[in-house]
């Protein structure tokens, strides 16, 4: 059995070769090479040693909803059909989720050594909510950790950022003049951290991309070290929200290319203070298990574990 499973992110794009549901071999692809989701897949088919080989099933992870074709990537100018790429590479099984099903099953099933422990709890049978920031912020959610369904998607990266102090309500006013509304994914993702250093930073701005921000915060800059400063207090106050909202006992998982490229910013007492500051309900919080994926593939880990179960699952 052939299967090809792939992880599509806004600036990535990471795809499986699994035989007889055993990976392997990977590739990552920068998006801004290829015009059309298609060109990926037929590049990666070569890379991988299985051009004009029959796929059996193809999983595939998207950025944005997918409940109704055509489907649009959120954060890159792509379309798609079901049948048009069923046709085109003669897949009996495709199976579409939000990219956000797949981190959320991938991040529960990461080894223990990719998880850096931002608030020790034992985790209970409850809830599990997994969000993450990259190219942009996606959440979703599992009412238990090893339940049978697919992870709920939802697109909660969309909520109104919600600033908590007189810095943030400055950054909220600076983010609304340029873009209208201002979602928490103005500031929790790429583009995001580079809206926070420009903001801080002005007319003296060095960083064009956010590996760069990162690069001058270790190198001591001031305004690079005082923008993720503020993208952990933030993606802090926001998750502390989402634990609030969900009760997730099961755990709250952060994940993300970005989130897994800043982790050794994340100081746990820094990231803990803004998520627990919830007036009355901060011991609520306190109780909710918090980590964080070190790894920037949890979304094909998770495309690559739907493609295990498919067989003996209704996923479809």
């Amino acid at each position: 059995m052939t299967s090809l499973a792939a992880d599509i992110g806004g600036t990535y794009s990471r795809l499986a070769w699994l035989e007889d549901c055993r990976p392997k071999a990977e590739q990552v692809f920068g998006n801004a090479e290829f015009d059309s989701l298609e060109a990926v897949i037929e590049c990666g088919q070569e890379r991988l040693g299985i051009k004009g080989c029959a796929l059996d099933q193809m999983v595939l992870a998207l950025p944005g909803p997918v409940q109704r074709d055509p489907i649009e990537l959120t954060n890159i100018q792509w379309q798609l059909q079901r049948e048009a790429l069923r046709d085109r590479f003669h897949v009996n099984r495709l199976t579409i989720v939000n990219d956000f099903q797949a981190a959320a099953l991938g991040a529960v099933n990461e080894p223990h050594e990719h998880l850096m422990v931002l608030n020790r709890v034992s985790p209970g049978e409850g809830p599990v909510v997994v969000t993450g920031a990259g190219t942009g912020l996606g959440m979703a959610w599992l009412a238990q950790c090893d339940q049978a369904a697919l992870p709920q998607a939802t697109e909660g990266g969309h909520l109104d950022f919600a600033p908590n102090n007189a810095d943030q309500v400055d950054l909220y006013r600076w983010l609304a003049e340029r873009y209208g509304h201002v979602s928490y994914e103005r500031i929790l993702s790429g583009d995001g951290l580079l809206n926070t250093y420009a903001w801080l930073a002005g007319n003296s701005a060095q960083a064009q991309t956010p590996a760069e921000v990162a690069a001058l915060a270790a190198a001591g800059d001031t305004h690079a070290t005082a923008a993720i400063a503020q993208f952990i207090a933030i993606f802090g106050a926001y998750a502390g929200s989402l634990a609030l909202a969900f009760n997730p006992t099961g755990g709250l998982y952060l994940c993300g290319g970005l989130t897994a490229h800043l982790a050794t910013f994340f100081e746990p007492t820094a990231f803990m203070a803004a998520y627990a500051a919830k007036g009355r309900m901060g011991d609520v919080v306190r109780q909710i298990p918090v980590y964080l994926v070190t790894r920037p593939n949890t979304g094909l880990t998770g495309a690559i574990q739907i493609a295990k179960r498919n067989g003996s699952s209704p996923w479809a």
